[in-house]
């Protein structure tokens, strides 16, 4: 070997050498920097390992999972009616009449006709089952990331939506103690999810209160509500506390994607094991940008993961503390999660899209806390007027007998706002837009008041819009 060669040896093992120290040196600061991310979520008192955050076991025998799990199959398998499957009939037919609640005796048959059909009873025989049953446990899989967990979080939402139905039928049927049956299981179903602790699961649970209390508001308006249903569905919702289920979903959210994404990626495996599904060496065709491909390409170095690990976790950890406090306030902590994005370091690719759309699912979760506490002076506003003859002039008038206190609007942070109609009453929240748009709610006109209606209120907040007289038919 020549001189020369022996310098170029020389000079390329000391290259190789200085750029694996640098590695190594690199990697051990961001080793250092995620240590740092997880002390603090120590010092904050937060959960440091799944275990601490998983829901008791349950005995298979006792699992009321098990048995929502085997309506799965039995949903998909059902006949299509008149060419359609159970869900798109029950939506044309909804909308054939009107979304009424009171259905003609013909509508009733054709309605009974199908929800009392062999496989449908099938179906609600499990569903029974599964609402008697001492615990649920859905075994979610933290490891497999978000994406891997949606086919085990949500197989009561049917059921929920199927019970609803049946309380419909129940009350056309002259049979409103059913519908008070049907509807009650539907909040037990929803209350399944609310030890599951990951986003996923709250945003079913939330979905399937939506579901019970838009039931209940509507059946208490065709069918008197009993004294004893009124107080069991008061207890219920009184007892709730969707806001702190949502912050202990977060603790799930930062183990499952740390699991998945960041401990994948020190693997080498893709971004995240299915949340993104994008391999790094896939880049240029995903995104046709080959600035931005070069750009990924440091999520090959071990020491650039770990400093987006750390900035995921300390995004988390104040997103998770932003939404603990005392008295929750929507535009507070609306507030708070703005800073918290906009407190993310330049560069941080990965964060800048993880915690965004956290926040943003938390915002979406809002909504039914603000309805829950809605229908709770609802359920007062009854009580009162079955008491009294008709409805309070003001919320005042049901302390001490009827409620503790007035609630005050989580969105607004003022009491709600109540009127009374003719025959009726509302009371609701103005909502996230934190605009008064009269007790209404659509989404097309950016609406969004939280709101109970009860007596005649409610069939007119129900009533099917009325078309504009160009468009009425001749």
């Amino acid at each position: 070997m020549s001189r020369k060669q022996r310098l170029q040896l020389g000079v390329s093992s000391f290259v190789l050498l200085a750029v694996a120290a640098v590695l190594w040196w690199l990697d051990a600061g961001g080793q250092q920097t995620v240590a740092d991310a997880q002390a603090r979520i120590r010092a904050a008192g937060l959960p440091t390992t799944i275990d601490e955050i998983r829901p008791p076991r349950v005995p298979d025998a006792d699992n009321a999972a098990l048995d929502l799990e085997k309506t799965q199959p039995l949903f998909a398998a059902l006949p299509k009616i008149a060419g359609k499957d159970l869900w798109d009939w029950l939506t044309d037919f909804k909308k054939a009449h009107a979304n009424a609640h009171r259905l003609r005796p013909a509508a009733t048959q054709e309605l009974a006709g199908v929800l009392e059909s062999p496989p449908v009873r099938e179906i609600m025989v499990l569903v029974r089952k599964a609402v008697a049953q001492k615990g649920y446990e859905a075994h979610l899989s933290y490891e497999k990331g978000v994406a891997g967990m949606i086919p085990n979080v949500a197989p009561g939402q049917d059921s929920a939506r199927l019970l609803g139905w049946h309380a419909r039928l129940a009350v056309s049927q002259d049979r409103p103690e059913q519908a008070y049956e049907d509807i009650w299981p539907m909040t037990v179903l929803a209350e399944f999810s609310a030890n599951e602790p990951i986003l996923l699961s709250q945003l079913s649970r939330h979905f399937k209160w939506l579901i019970a209390l838009t039931e209940l508001e509507q059946v208490a308006a065709q069918a008197p509500l009993p004294a004893a249903w009124n107080q069991k569905f008061s207890d219920r919702l009184a007892a709730l506390d969707l806001p702190e289920g949502l912050a202990r979903s977060l603790d799930g959210e930062r183990f499952a994607i740390s699991l998945a994404t960041f401990e994948g990626m020190f693997r080498g495996q893709s971004l995240d094991g299915g949340l993104f599904g994008i391999q790094l060496d896939q880049w240029p065709d995903q995104i046709g940008d080959w600035p931005g491909w070069i750009g990924m390409q440091r999520y090959r170095f071990r020491s650039v993961i770990r400093q987006e690990y750390a900035s995921y976790l300390d995004g988390v950890r104040a997103l998770r503390l932003a939404v603990v406090a005392p008295v929750p306030r929507y535009a507070e902590m609306k507030q708070k999660m703005e800073e918290i994005e906009r407190s993310v370091p330049a560069g941080r690719m990965l964060v800048k899209q993880i915690v965004p759309d956290l926040i943003s699912l938390n915002k979406s979760l809002w909504k039914i806390p603000a309805r829950v506490i809605s229908a709770s002076v609802g359920l007062a506003l009854e009580r009162y007027r079955t008491a009294k003859g008709g409805y309070p002039a003001t919320l005042a008038e049901l302390v001490p007998e009827f409620l503790p206190t007035v609630p005050v609007d989580i969105f607004s942070g003022q009491p709600l706002i109540y009127r009374t109609e003719p025959g009726g009453a509302v009371v609701y929240s103005v909502g996230p837009n934190l605009k008064d748009d009269g007790g209404v709610e659509n989404r097309e006109t950016d609406k969004d008041d939280q709101s109970w209606a009860a007596g005649a209120a409610a069939a007119r907040k129900f009533a099917p819009p009325q078309k504009p007289a160009a468009e009425a038919e001749p």
